[in-house]
């Protein structure tokens, strides 16, 4: 999915809401805390997160903007069922 679908679903769904305290990024690669994200950096998408002291790591990089929606849609997911466990 685009970006923008992914905005979309992300928001019809309410799952924003479902991952805190993490907030999702799509704009760029951020060293804020609690962050889960998606940028284009250096010819990649690149799937990351933060960690509540600052800081980035990289859970996964594609060549396709689509890949890497449908990916981070899945870690958000994720996140969902850990936050509810």
């Amino acid at each position: 999915m685009t970006k923008d679908g992914f905005i979309s679903k992300v928001k019809e769904t309410g799952l924003d809401k479902d991952i805190q305290p993490y907030t999702i990024q799509l704009n760029e690669i951020t060293d804020s805390p609690d962050v889960i994200g998606c940028g284009f950096e250096q010819g990649k998408w690149k799937v990351y997160q933060t960690v509540e002291r600052g800081g980035h790591f990289v859970i996964k990089e594609f060549d396709d903007e689509s890949e890497a929606y449908n990916y981070l849609y899945q870690v958000l997911l994720y996140q969902k069922k850990l936050n509810e466990q």
